[in-house]
């Protein structure tokens, strides 16, 4: 028996584990489904499954609550000087407008306005994860996670 076992490792150190989930999140929250194999799509799909619960409730300490998964605190993605130096104010709204449609609080914003009102009389189970039947080159089992409709 494997007592006290809480996730996967997945073969990773823990701060490259949090990362690889918390983009797998981000991306299955923005586009619908990602394709990965099957043991990150499980360790992603109990993350999300979180998040659309907690989008369900809306209030503000659920959305402090979800931004802790989907935005971080990282110091880099709060204030991206270095990234801003010497461009022109074109460029510098362009590159801030990326940035936010990726890990900023605009996909909070989508979480709670458009993927968890989708689920709302649904208790549970909004995701799903299809195997794909093809090997990566390694022997890995790939898969689809998707949000259910």
């Amino acid at each position: 028996m494997n007592h006290k076992a809480d996730h996967r490792k997945l073969g990773l150190p823990s701060d490259q584990r949090r990362a690889l989930l918390t983009n797998l999140s981000r991306q299955l929250v923005r586009h619908g489904y990602i394709h990965t194999t099957l043991g990150r799509a499980k360790e992603t799909q109990r993350i999300v499954e979180k998040l659309i619960t907690l989008g369900k409730k809306d209030t503000l300490s659920t959305r402090r609550e979800a931004r802790k998964v989907l935005v971080g605190h990282s110091k880099a993605s709060a204030k991206p000087e270095r990234l801003l130096a010497g461009k022109t104010e074109l460029e510098k709204m362009i590159i801030l407008q990326d940035r936010s449609l990726i890990n900023g609080e605009d996909l909070v914003k989508h979480l709670f306005d458009v993927v968890a009102p989708r689920f709302r009389d649904r208790n549970g189970g909004y995701t799903r994860i299809t195997k794909t039947g093809q090997r990566r080159g390694d022997g890995a089992v790939t898969c689809v996670l998707e949000l259910v409709d």
